[in-house]
């Protein structure tokens, strides 16, 4: 504010003082990134106009006319640059997805190699427990507790990161405000225990069949 700036315009000098200040919204396509002037002062400078206009869709060959009639005119087509930033967004976004699935593959092997590293003290563990009078459904159910607990627990850290992270991302680099979406964190616990639950008690499920005899006999 109060600085003196000397501006360009077409060979023209011309020096001004800053008087305001505004802030810039990259997220519309108004014009709110131009330097205002007071009436008068650029009068005697060459000018060019800009405006806008909305085309319906079907009926480009309106712009091809105006182009055709007034050759000066530069026609800038922006639904053709929103298609191709959302062509580059879906781009990105599949990339991310990729990484998505990689990352569950990658968590489901670590899990599955957990559940290896353990299986015998598992079967030990459940053929003690059908000895003392455990049903094969109440083996399950505990199973499948604890892997529900892991996979809620893995959704609630997974889901809270994401909003952070997204958060930050929107706020802080972008400048977006961020809309929290409970869709997101319910959608992460609800895929975190339902994934690990089935991956565990597929893993486990030597621990639930096996004989109590055979199992205590292999293990010892």
């Amino acid at each position: 504010m109060g600085d003196t700036l000397t501006w360009d315009v077409a060979g023209s000098r011309f020096r001004a003082r800053v008087t305001s200040l505004r802030k810039v919204e990259w997220d519309n396509f108004k014009a709110n990134f131009f330097v205002i002037a007071n009436p008068g002062v650029l009068e005697a400078y060459p000018a060019s106009w800009i405006t806008s206009f909305h085309l319906p869709a079907g009926r480009e060959e309106v712009v091809n006319r105006l182009v055709e009639r007034f050759p000066n005119v530069s026609v800038i087509d922006l639904t053709a640059i929103m298609a191709q930033v959302k062509r580059i967004s879906d781009q990105v976004s599949r990339a991310v997805e990729f990484v998505f699935l990689f990352a569950i593959a990658a968590g489901l092997v670590v899990l599955f190699a957990a559940i290896t590293s353990t299986q015998d003290e598992r079967v030990f563990e459940g053929a003690v427990m059908r000895t003392l009078g455990a049903s094969r459904r109440q083996m399950v159910v505990t199973q499948l507790s604890e892997f529900l607990a892991i996979g809620l627990l893995s959704g609630l850290v997974a889901a809270a990161g994401a909003v952070g992270l997204a958060m930050v991302l929107s706020e802080r680099v972008l400048g977006v405000p961020y809309e929290f979406d409970w869709l997101v964190p319910v959608a992460g616990l609800l895929a975190g225990g339902v994934g690990v639950a089935i991956a565990g008690l597929v893993g486990t499920r030597r621990a639930v069949d096996s004989p109590p005899l055979a199992a205590i006999r292999a293990v010892t």
